[in-house]
């Protein structure tokens, strides 16, 4: 009788073990297929969110001005965009947002231009007699080479300069350029060398002759640029923001720059020589 109770005691020890087995594993099921479901959710609803950016941007850059709109009223989907000029302000350098590549050329607009047709507006806009152009640190150290393009006496007229930081290759003979300073246009830009363009070291007076731009192209290897202004740059294009939702609680933001429209990097290698030139 006795082993018989000892049995049943044994019996109900393992059935209780088995019990809690099952309950863990059950719930751990569970918590997976929430975990599961939750997570398929908010990648449904970030890819709404995205998509909804997306076309807020698309409307944006069709429409020219910034909007709101729904995209799927059912789930709540929408966006809204908004449009910032694209420049620099003086102690706010202006950073270019992607790395320039190689032999590439960015324009920094130094006039200001039409908003209605785009075309530039030829007065005096710029009129500070320097401007800093910087530029990052990479494996292979790059140089600089800038084109200003100004008008003078009714002619378009260019002069150029060039600045490397590496003091064997620069100044002269090796290559010629300037040698650029270091520290770059501040922490925030990402940028470790500085060459100061003086106009009037150029033969360029910045009023009454109107500086159009600067064309500004690495060499020996690409860089982040940043232009560190005396004064305001004018508007370099527009920066348009676009924040997509879905839900009440999934964001996604969007942000495309919008540039002027400037001459490819063929027209730098047309250009030789200093003077004026036809449009």
């Amino acid at each position: 009788m006795v082993r018989k109770k000892y049995q049943s005691g044994q019996i109900a020890l393992i059935a209780l073990l088995v019990l809690t087995i099952a309950t863990t594993v059950g719930l751990s099921l569970i918590a997976r297929t929430t975990t599961d479901v939750s997570v398929t959710r908010n990648i449904e609803e970030s890819t709404r969110a995205f998509s909804a950016a997306e076309a807020g941007i698309e409307e944006t850059l069709k429409s020219g001005i910034a909007s709101t709109g729904i995209t799927d009223p059912a789930l709540a989907v929408k966006y809204v965009t908004k449009i910032d000029p694209a420049g620099g302000g003086v102690g706010s350098p202006f950073v270019f947002p992607n790395k320039t590549s190689k032999e590439n050329t960015e324009t920094v607009w130094l006039v200001a231009h039409n908003s209605s047709t785009g075309m530039i507006i030829e007065t005096p806009t710029y009129t500070a007699n320097t401007i800093d152009v910087c530029w990052s640190s990479e494996s292979t150290t790059p140089a600089i080479v800038v084109g200003v393009l100004y008008k003078s006496g009714g002619l378009y007229k260019v002069a150029k300069v060039a600045f490397d930081p590496l003091s064997s290759r620069a100044p002269d003979p090796t290559n010629n350029f300037s040698l650029a300073a270091a520290g770059g246009c501040g922490a925030s830009t990402k940028t470790a060398y500085k060459g100061t363009i003086n106009f009037p070291g150029l033969g360029i007076d910045p009023d009454p002759d109107i500086l159009i731009a600067l064309r500004i192209r690495p060499v020996y290897s690409g860089a982040q640029i940043a232009i560190a202004p005396a004064q305001a740059l004018p508007s370099q294009g527009n920066r348009i923001q676009s924040v997509g939702t879905a839900g009440s609680d999934v964001n996604r933001k969007i942000i495309v720059y919008q540039q002027y429209r400037a001459p490819d990097s063929i027209f730098d290698y047309a250009v030789y020589s200093e003077g004026s030139f036809s449009q």
